[in-house]
């Protein structure tokens, strides 16, 4: 009774519906059943085959009712729910959810070739929540969601949800490996490289993601770019915690089990044939470069049995590239969305193999030490240049952005170079409307500035502030390092005599009372700064789609009128690239992982 498929069935729609109800009614003993109880105990497990039968809107609400109650005794596990070709729409995600919150078993979950698209706000939000429902699964192996017209907003969520969820910790055995003479040391140890933490406790390693950034010429931090870093530090007790709540020890004596959760602990996210073009593929590249492979994830699953799920399982190894993420059978991406999604699967590579390398050598190369170093090196060297005012000063700095240009042309960042060729596509055919994240961050920016436009004293938000840096010296000679992600790097600018004399002719600095004011005093109304702030995040972000850096940023380049000075500068390129310069600055080009 454990197998409930329904393929076969002559009936279809609301009666099918029906008649999975009364089934799933059978296995819910109720008070006095001893008998029943019994045999449910005996064989707990339900695999639910739906497939095909046009269960639609009001069948699948049935289902699903049935699949809480039976969810809330506790007496079964419900491991596999096959829902495709049922004519589901995005309507259909919000029962789905609720079903899903109480079979933390589920292992398949298939909810291919039906129609489910997200268009409307409503359907954006149903999306979301379905997404985040999830966080509830602990055995899943494979999410199936392809053949359905979802779009790239759909995608655009997903990479949302994803950067939202919290990070999973996965032990790395030392046995078999070369000693590092770093662990001869009593105490855990935290090493930090570029990219990833790697966390010691207990004789094993813990590999989880970090943000790293890279200084860019304007003092703010290059898109996509990474500073690394090698070091050994007594771990903290933020880390102690996280590694003290892993399990101490599992039946397979090689692993340790990690409990597993929401979109990051799934090994594979099906993705084929859902409308989605280059910009689906860029968002993915984010999250392909941080999803850890499967073979990575399976040591903490459930064993999987022999049968259809494990051979089309060793189907989706069997592919070249996307090895997690299957996004085939999508005519709308181009090679350059094939591009990179290649690269992301490079990188992630260069991750693990540096991982590998900490592991036996006790070291680990940087991506981009000499980037690094030199963008930092040169950027002190620079703003020496600028307050020293020698004679071959723009000299110097045409030489340092031609040096700055060579080195972020490396192969190395191939894969930086290729999202921000996608990006600059979208936004000149599309616009940022293409993006909920670039079209909010826009939003933000203007009206923070009509709004707080030379205000002078302090911006926090929870305590934090601004992480960007604004030189507040005219700054008309310099040269940004995100100028290297034109289209054609080696094509010097397009210049415009009149729109240069124009810029020139502007008076930008700040004029009337309000300049040097008492903090607090130069705003509308004489509101305290923290009052504005929460009107404009209420008016412009209520649902939270921006992280708490990208607000503190956006508010930092809004009431500066040196970033007017630089947003004037970009007047003479493209309306793409100006877009993109100003997402770039405050950090909006992508979600925060």
């Amino acid at each position: 009774m454990g197998k409930l498929t329904y393929v076969n069935r002559r009936i279809t729609g609301i009666k099918l519906a029906q008649s999975i109800q009364r089934d799933i009614q059978k296995r819910i003993p109720k008070p006095g059943e001893e008998k029943k109880l019994a045999a449910v105990q005996r064989d707990p497990v339900i695999e639910l085959d739906i497939s095909g039968r046009q269960l639609g809107p009001e069948g699948i609400v049935l289902v699903c009712d049935s699949l809480w109650a039976l969810g809330c005794t506790k007496l079964s596990r419900v491991e596999e729910l096959n829902l495709s070709g049922n004519d589901l729409t995005a309507a259909c995600l919000r029962p789905l959810r609720r079903a899903l919150s109480v079979c933390p078993d589920l292992r398949d979950f298939d909810l291919s070739n039906n129609v489910i698209k997200v268009t409307t706000l409503d359907d954006m939000k149903e999306w979301g929540h379905f997404l985040e429902g999830f966080a509830d699964l602990k055995c899943l192996r494979r999410l199936d969601v392809s053949h359905n017209p979802l779009g790239d907003i759909a995608v655009e969520i997903l990479f949302r949800t994803y950067a939202l969820e919290c990070e999973i910790f996965l032990p790395y055995n030392l046995s078999g490996t070369k000693k590092i003479d770093s662990f001869d040391e009593p105490t855990d140890v935290d090493y930090s490289i570029e990219g990833f933490d790697i966390r010691s406790s207990g004789g094993h390693l813990y590999l989880s993601s970090h943000p790293a950034q890279a200084i860019d010429g304007e003092g703010g931090v290059v898109d996509g770019i990474r500073e690394s870093k090698v070091s050994v530090n007594t771990i903290s007790t933020q880390s102690v915690g996280i590694l003290s709540s892993s399990p101490e020890s599992s039946t397979d004596s090689s692993h340790d089990l990690v409990e597993l959760h929401g979109l990051r602990g799934i090994p594979y996210i099906v993705l084929s044939d859902i409308k989605a073009t280059d910009l689906s593929a860029m968002w993915l590249s984010y999250i392909i470069t941080e999803h850890p492979l499967p073979a990575d994830l399976h040591p903490h699953l459930p064993p999987l049995k022999e049968g259809p799920l494990a051979a089309t399982l060793r189907k989706y190894d069997a592919m070249p590239n996307c090895r997690g993420i299957i996004l085939s059978d999508n005519p709308g991406i181009t090679p350059v969305g094939q591009r990179v999604l290649k690269e992301a699967e490079e990188r992630r590579d260069e991750d693990a193999a540096r991982v590998e390398e900490l592991f036996t050598n006790g070291q680990g190369r940087r991506r981009s030490s000499a980037v690094s170093d030199m963008s930092i090196e040169d950027l002190s060297w620079r703003n020496s240049i600028g307050r020293t005012g020698t004679k071959d000063g723009p000299a110097n700095l045409e030489s340092w952005s031609a040096r700055s240009r060579k080195l972020l042309n490396d192969e190395r960042y191939s894969l930086d170079r290729t999202r921000a060729k996608i990006q600059l596509s979208v936004l000149r055919e599309k616009g940022v409307g293409a993006s909920l994240l670039w079209s909010r961050v826009m939003r933000l920016v203007v009206v923070s500035r009509a709004i707080l436009l030379d205000y002078s004293g302090p911006i926090r938000l929870d305590g934090a502030e601004p992480t960007l840096q604004i030189d507040m010296r005219d700054c008309s000679a310099r040269s940004s390092l995100d100028s290297t992600f034109r289209m054609s790097p080696d094509t010097p600018p397009a210049t415009n005599d009149a729109l240069s004399k124009k810029v020139s002719d502007l008076d930008l600095s700040a004029t009337g009372p309000t300049q040097g004011a008492p903090n607090g005093r130069n705003v509308p109304g004489n509101l305290p700064i923290d009052v504005w702030m929460k009107i404009i995040l209420l008016a412009e972000d209520s649902d939270d789609l921006t992280t708490r850096s990208q607000r503190l940023n956006i508010f930092q380049w809004a009431r500066s009128r040196a970033s007017i000075t630089s947003e004037l500068k970009y007047l003479a390129e493209s309306t793409e690239t100006q877009t993109r310069r100003v997402i770039a600055k405050v950090k909006g080009l992508a979600y925060e992982l």
